[in-house]
């Protein structure tokens, strides 16, 4: 077959080299790149079946102003040291004036600040009046273009001056800003990829011709694979838009290793004078080994595909077509090339490599070396790779989205200030809802059952506060008692006005009343209580100026207003429960019930920073405490589900906790049966996998001391084991299969340990310079920003260095030379061989 392939490239290759540039230049200008189309919020990848995007689908049917708003908000954040000023609200106040003027950006719905309700106040500014938080509504999606560009606008209303910063932060922040660190890494990995490969193709192989000839079949490749993938997305298939950045570096550096490996074997036939047949030589003995580690390269990155988390699932597939677009390439286009080129495709010197028994140093050496000291070698790089595992207990994973973001990303730093000064929980509670079975929640037997379960739920010493639709109730109930109590003493003869203190904390309640239920404002109740509150103290201060004459009347007006003020609150509380009609009743029931009444939302406060680790660490048990106050409660037949960024975040985590088992397992299986169908025996592939079980473990044990030992990472991405596995798994297993494959070749005519030596001193100089590129392609993705590219490429360079200076080097033909022909049972080989 590969002898025809050869034939092929050889006879047609003037039309293979014109089709792959058409068809690449095709892909380049016509096909919608992944920063078009793709995804960047990995939380869109969460399977459905999980409990918090359940919430999230729940929320999108049944309440359709959740669907307008959900990761649609961003807060802006002014911030002084030193306090803010006259000059600083002035310029907050301009801000949210441009905000609802005719010139705002086309994507801004709404905003919310103290300007628009001076009853926000205590909730927007912090208590040090050090910071300020507006909040802006947006009528798209936070990646859409139109929203784009109204964050371009917004921030560069802000012009740092007298101490005074501005940030815009928020669901929109994040993603915009992820957004940014994502395709800059796009840029600068594919840039750097590029050069990194072209200078060591030209220290390998000292030809312009050399370097020229991968870098045109893989950059072919590349470019058409990313064309089919971006047609891909555009046709509604969820790819995430890193993907492209672990295309640039995996396609580079696997690509770059199969024209190597081919290159190589074409340079040992130059002493073929017939060009074809110098071609078919070379394809006829590399093509099978190409074949069979591009094969093994590809189920491993299928076998990403059955992750549940949408994010690794898609990189999987899209990896694989990468692999397949490049084998592909590799099997026609580089023929082709070599054809074109022949001898001179290594000018300036075109002569094949000298006989091994001729090189004195290197790897004839190294390889003369493991075959006479086996067991020496082998078991003390067993011991040495073994022992990283260590590290593997104390390795913390998360998947919080901001611990993605660049430190000095602006929403970073805006979330950062919030968090400093304000009470971070009431930023993201997480959702629960409610959801009956068989008919409507708004009867009073429900309503009663809701609010006795949120009662339960309140003991909770994980949540700061439950927010349901009466949770103010009862306290607005009590407070309208105590005033019109208070009321009751406004007589010339009891009155006291040290009394009046207590109505402080009812107006500081009031207003925070007002930024956690928006539509109390809609409330002449409420519009009532903040008048009559305004109206006491001017009214006290009447009374200590007043003649004894003018007492009497003053304090009959203040007793009016005070009572006014507890009718004003009873009557609030009452529409907190869903009492009578008005406006803010038919708030209160879009708010936290479905228009069919069948679903209540509730909030849940956490008591501590809800995109901390330790919050999501929190959600099983909080899930655990609803389960037993439904239990507890008057509810029947509902069904309950905890939902919310929080929730989202443990449920990733868990999502790639369980994937890790499964994929692990399934890759294992997978390389190891192709290993067998190509070496058609079973113990040589046994331990070839499991040296790549013993790299991984080191490498990730690595990663983790260098990464959070020493640069004091707080914690991983959680799609770090999975990634580096499958990826460590495929590129060793790669260049086992290339070795172990040379030394079974080798072994046809010469005894194991001449074999190995043999095998070691040929493949040695090839594999190396494919480690060295394909760690370099790696470790561009460590110059990222992007946490998670700079955690994956630390590791998988990590692995790579490990993998071809120690495990390929030195431990596998180590183990071949140790166990000889068994090595190759019950292939014939083993039969024919006989023991050294």
């Amino acid at each position: 077959m590969f002898s025809r392939f050869s034939l092929f490239a050889h006879k047609y290759k003037y039309y293979i080299l014109a089709g792959w540039v058409i068809l690449a230049a095709l892909f380049f200008f016509f096909a919608p790149s992944l920063e078009e189309v793709g995804v960047t919020d990995q939380s869109q990848f969460l399977p459905e079946k999980t409990e918090s995007a359940h919430v999230r689908d729940l929320l999108t049917a049944k309440f359709p102003a959740y669907s307008e708003t959900s990761s649609s908000t961003a807060i802006i954040v002014v911030y002084n040291e030193n306090g803010l000023g006259q000059a600083d609200e002035a310029r907050a106040k301009d801000l949210r004036d441009w905000l609802i003027s005719a010139q705002k950006p086309a994507a801004v719905e709404s905003v919310v600040s103290v300007y628009d309700n001076a009853a926000l106040r205590t909730s927007l500014v912090s208590a040090d009046n050090t910071t300020m938080m507006l909040y802006v509504g947006f009528n798209t999606t936070a990646l859409d273009d139109s929203a784009k560009q109204a964050v371009k606008e917004i921030r560069q209303q802000f012009t740092p001056q007298d101490g005074t910063r501005f940030y815009l932060t928020g669901s929109v922040g994040f993603l915009q800003d992820l957004f940014e660190s994502v395709n800059k890494t796009i840029a600068r990995t594919t840039q750097v990829t590029i050069i990194l490969v072209i200078i060591l193709l030209l220290i390998v192989y000292r030809s312009p011709i050399a370097a020229f000839v991968p870098l045109l079949a893989i950059g072919a490749s590349y470019l058409v694979s990313r064309g089919i993938i971006g047609f891909i997305a555009d046709a509604g298939v969820s790819v995430s838009t890193v993907t492209d950045v672990f295309m640039v570096v995996t396609m580079f550096g696997v690509g770059t290793d199969y024209c190597l490996f081919i290159m190589s074997r074409f340079r040992e036939n130059l002493g073929e004078q017939d060009r074809s047949k110098r071609i078919v030589s070379t394809m006829q003995r590399i093509g099978p080994i190409i074949f069979a580690s591009a094969v093994t390269v590809i189920i491993a990155f299928l076998c990403l595909s059955i992750s549940r988390l949408g994010m690794t699932r898609s990189s999987g597939w899209a990896l694989a077509i990468g692999i397949t677009i490049t084998l592909i390439a590799g099997l026609t286009l580089v023929p082709a090339l070599m054809s074109i080129f022949g001898r001179y495709l290594f000018w300036p010197s075109m002569k094949p490599p000298a006989p091994t028994k001729q090189r004195k140093y290197g790897w004839a050496q190294i390889g003369g070396w493991i075959s006479r000291h086996p067991l020496w070698i082998s078991i003390p790089i067993i011991v040495l790779l073994v022992l990283p595992y260590i590290a593997m207990p104390d390795f913390t994973l998360s998947a919080n989205i901001l611990t993605q973001l660049p430190k000095d990303a602006e929403a970073t730093k805006g979330l950062n200030t919030i968090r400093e000064h304000f009470a971070m929980g009431e930023l993201s509670p997480l959702t629960l809802l409610i959801e009956s079975k068989d008919g409507t929640l708004l009867d009073d037997a429900s309503l009663r059952g809701i609010e006795g379960m949120a009662g339960a739920l309140s003991g909770n010493q994980d949540l700061a506060r439950v927010d349901t639709f009466s949770a103010p109730a009862a306290r607005l109930n009590a407070s309208g008692g105590q005033v019109r109590a208070l009321g009751d003493t406004i007589t010339p003869a009891q009155f006291d006005a040290g009394g009046f203190s207590s109505l402080t904390s009812i107006s500081d309640s009031l207003q925070a009343l007002a930024l956690q239920y928006q539509g109390i404002t809609r409330s002449p109740a409420f519009t009532a209580a903040m008048t009559d509150l305004a109206t006491v103290t001017p009214l006290l201060n009447q009374v200590g100026a007043a003649a004894p004459a003018e007492v009497p009347a003053l304090l009959s007006q203040l007793q009016g207003v005070v009572y006014d003020l507890a009718d004003s609150l009873t009557t609030l509380g009452g529409e907190f429960e869903l009492q009578g009609s008005g406006p803010f009743v038919d708030w209160l029931k879009a708010a936290y019930f479905s228009a069919d009444g069948t679903v209540a939302k509730i909030g849940l406060v956490l008591n501590i920073d809800p995109y901390s680790d330790a919050a999501s660490e929190m959600v099983p048990s909080i899930r655990e405490s609803v389960a037993a106050a439904v239990a507890a409660s008057t509810l029947e037949n509902v069904n309950y589900y905890v939902g919310g960024d929080t929730a989202v975040y443990a449920d990733m985590l868990q999502t790639s906790e369980t994937d890790f088992t499964l994929v692990i397992v399934v890759t294992t299986i997978g390389i190891l049966l192709v290993i067998i169908i190509l070496l058609r025996s079973i113990l040589a592939p046994l331990y070839m996998v499991a040296t790549v079980l013993f790299n991984y473990g080191a490498a990730l044990g690595i990663t983790s001391w260098i990464l959070q030992d020493i640069f004091h990472y707080a914690n991983l991405i959680n799609m770090l084991p999975v990634i580096v596995f499958v990826l460590l798994a495929a590129v060793g297993a790669d260049y086992n299969i290339f070795l172990v494959s040379r030394i079974r070749e080798e072994a046809e005519t010469k005894p194991i340990k001449e074999a190995v030596h043999e095998a070691v001193a040929h493949t040695g100089g090839v594999i190396t310079s494919c480690g060295v590129i394909l760690t370099g392609t790696f470790a561009t993705l460590m110059i990222s920003s992007f946490p998670m590219v700079l955690e994956i490429g630390t590791a998988i360079a990590i692995g790579v260095l490990l993998d071809t200076f120690v495990v390929r080097a030195l431990l596998v033909p180590s183990l071949v030379a140790l166990l000889g022909r068994w090595s190759w049972w019950p292939s014939p080989l083993f039969k024919k061989l006989k023991k050294d």
